[in-house]
């Protein structure tokens, strides 16, 4: 009953230390997987706000352009009205212009008439008016002729002074059309420079909007990447969580099969490493310091690089380097007993795993000695004494 008990602490005692060291380094990856994970997490929500504004910029942007081209719509055709408007007016222009010429030359050609009429008249005045009226047959005739030659001198008079009205018309006409000429043609100068603007804030508006586009693109990209790497951290936390599943499982099956009370195997232990007692346990002659030193194990002589092995089910519970010694293990047997091994490279096991008999911790030095020692409730014990035919 009492060895059920013992037995039953030290399986309660190993597997607590070791499931709480192991789970430690599983929790701690795991967290840092989750911490990970968070952080990009984190960024991708930065980066969703982000493409956000950029597609709140991007819609403003498009509304702008939309109105610009518009506008510039707008400007060219009101632009093309003017040009029908100038192309309106200079006909206009030019028509009235010929006819200003064709009353100039005809204003000319009855003045020119009148003249030569005027002269010929006064030189034959008395002559023709003689002849107008004692040809006449009579006194009706007389009256009608002179009355003829009136008539004539006044339509042409009446000529004169159409035309000359109309000359009058036509070059007010022609003045009222150059000021509509003049103020259609800074009307369209100043819609021109305005297209000239509208054309440069769409340029703007364009460029902007496909620096927007990229950016998104860019950060959707970056955004698909950390969705990846979320994916990947989240199957390795599986992973590490399936691990630890599996791994204290091992672990557990491997408690209920431990050794314990290294006590009832002394003398049965098995060698740490195949080789040969070099220096024995106690007080030791060392002839290079001519004098005597205290070994707290026994050294071992064997070939670089062979296998050293755990010689009784335990806890790694060390893992250190001291100067002398080199790498040096430490394994807990519960009950006060502990072995330990100096002089190691290439180490095979972590400090908080359990060992069992015979299982390879790590292999010899270059210096082909091996130090091993044994202590019970704090006593350094001689391992000649513990391990099979010590003495070989």
């Amino acid at each position: 009953m009492n060895k059920q008990k013992s037995i039953l602490k030290i399986l309660f005692f190993l597997s607590i230390t070791f499931l709480y060291s192991q789970d430690n380094d599983f929790e701690k990856s795991i967290s840092n997987t989750e911490k990970q994970i968070k952080e990009l997490q984190k960024a991708i929500s930065q980066n969703n706000n982000e493409i956000t504004i950029l597609k709140n910029k991007a819609r403003q942007s498009t509304n702008i352009l939309a109105i610009t081209k518009k506008n510039i719509q707008n400007s060219q055709n009101l632009i093309k009205a003017y040009d029908k408007k100038i192309s309106l007016y200079n006909k206009q222009s030019s028509n009235l212009q010929n006819a200003i010429a064709a009353n100039n030359s005809e204003m000319e050609l009855i003045k020119k008439q009148y003249a030569e009429r005027s002269i010929n008249l006064y030189k034959k005045k008395n002559q023709e008016f003689r002849g107008l009226i004692f040809n006449s047959n009579s006194l009706n005739q007389v009256v009608y002729r002179i009355k003829y030659y009136n008539i004539i001198s006044d339509l042409n008079q009446k000529t004169v002074d159409k035309l000359t009205q109309s000359q009058f018309y036509n070059n007010k006409k022609k003045q009222e059309i150059t000021v509509l000429l003049k103020d259609v043609d800074k009307n369209k100068v100043l819609k021109n420079n305005e297209l000239k603007s509208l054309d440069r804030k769409k340029k703007y508006q364009e460029k902007l909007l496909s620096d927007l586009k990229k950016e998104q693109a860019s950060i959707t990209k970056e955004i698909n990447k950390q969705t990846n790497q979320i994916n990947a951290l989240e199957t390795l936390r599986k992973s590490i969580i399936e691990s630890k599943k599996k791994y204290d499982e091992e672990q557990l099956a491997k408690l209920k099969t431990i050794k314990t009370d290294i006590k009832k195997y002394k003398g049965k232990l098995i060698w740490p490493v195949n080789g040969k007692i070099v220096k024995g346990f106690g007080p030791q002659w060392n002839p290079k310091l001519n004098t005597t030193l205290d070994n707290p194990g026994i050294d071992i002589s064997a070939t670089s690089t062979s296998p050293v092995k755990s010689v009784f089910d335990g806890l790694v519970t060390t893992i250190t380097f001291i100067s002398g010694y080199g790498t040096t293990v430490i394994i807990d047997h519960d009950g006060g007993y502990f072995t330990v091994f100096t002089h190691l490279e290439n180490l095979l096991i972590n400090e908080n795993m359990i060992v069992k008999e015979g299982q390879e911790i790590g292999f010899v030095s270059n210096n082909n000695i091996i130090h091993f020692e044994i202590w019970g409730n704090n006593q350094k014990l001689n391992p000649t004494q513990w391990i099979k035919n010590g003495y070989k």
